[in-house]
């Protein structure tokens, strides 16, 4: 019996202690809300963490504390005021004493400085589009590279000055002289060729025309001309054309053209036909007959006299 009395009696004390609950104060239940949720949550920035040199990223999902100072970034545990704290002390001990407006001056300069940045960005990117396009036109019509930075730039400067200042100020970022028209030049047929030369080693199948041709020094010129599979069509692209530094012998004709192949990543094997403009049959033979390792020996393929 007395055991049971105990136990009633240790009942009623326990149902007679009264709730801490009620009685702790709002800053006690918030360090405990914090407290028990800090490992099932994202932490949020609060602005007097600006007093810690410490500003946030932009992101609403999961913000990441950012040094105003040095721009280290933190992870997103390290949005206490302890750990931020630590980094004042320890990168930039000399700012300890600086006060919240400080800081703040200095999130606001550097927010003008990327924006600022990303202005620029935005403007040498469209700058470079019109550069390029520009280059493009140029080589189209076959005229001087110089022409755009003696005649197509001052042209759109006397245009767009009917716009106003700001309008000549923009056209005169488009980088138009001579050496970079012809980067621009270089860098799309360049281009144009890996492109070509993929589409060919999917296809897997070609077939080639030669020509040869001289240039206004004298010198001789190797061009072809591919065609290939693309899909549901047939395409027909200019393929390469290259120098003929001695002659225009058939051994010549067959390494200039095996030494382009083998560059591309395409073989032989793969050539489906071969066509040439030569006077003769006999010479359209003898142009890869004469070559030491000759495409007709080395693979079976179709030849074709087309002038």
């Amino acid at each position: 019996m007395d055991k049971f009395l105990k136990r009633k009696e240790l009942d009623s004390e326990q149902n007679l202690e009264p709730d801490e609950s009620p009685s702790m104060s709002g800053d006690q239940k918030k360090a405990k809300m914090v407290s028990s949720s800090k490992f099932s949550g994202t932490r949020q920035y609060s602005e007097s963490y600006i007093s810690f040199v410490f500003t946030f990223t932009r992101d609403a999902n999961k913000p990441t504390p950012l040094c105003v100072v040095c721009g280290e970034k933190l992870a997103n545990s390290a949005m206490v005021p302890s750990k931020l704290k630590r980094h004042l002390q320890t990168k930039h001990p000399s700012l300890q004493n600086k006060n919240a407006d400080y800081f703040v001056r200095l999130r606001e300069n550097t927010e003008k400085q990327a924006t600022f940045m990303r202005k620029t960005t935005k403007v040498n990117e469209r700058a470079l589009k019109a550069s390029y396009q520009v280059a493009e036109l140029i080589a189209k019509s076959k005229k001087s590279h110089t022409v755009a930075e003696t005649l197509i730039l001052p042209a759109c400067k006397a245009i767009v000055e009917m716009l106003g200042p700001e309008a000549a100020k923009e056209i005169a970022k488009v980088p138009l002289s001579d050496n970079t028209i012809s980067r621009r030049i270089n860098d799309m047929s360049a281009d144009i060729e890996s492109v070509v030369l993929e589409k060919i080693r999917i296809s897997e199948k070609f077939a080639l025309q030669l020509d040869e041709s001289t240039d206004i020094s004298g010198h001789a010129q190797l061009l072809a001309n591919v065609r290939f599979v693309d899909g549901d069509a047939i395409r027909e692209n200019f393929f390469f054309c290259k120098a003929l530094p001695e002659k225009t012998t058939g051994e010549d004709i067959f390494r200039v053209t095996s030494e382009y192949l083998e560059q591309g990543g395409l073989k032989w094997e793969n050539c489906t036909s071969f066509s040439s403009c030569h006077s003769t049959k006999e010479q359209l033979d003898m142009t890869f007959s004469s070559a030491p390792y000759g495409a007709e020996q080395l693979y079976p393929v179709q030849w074709k006299l087309i002038c």
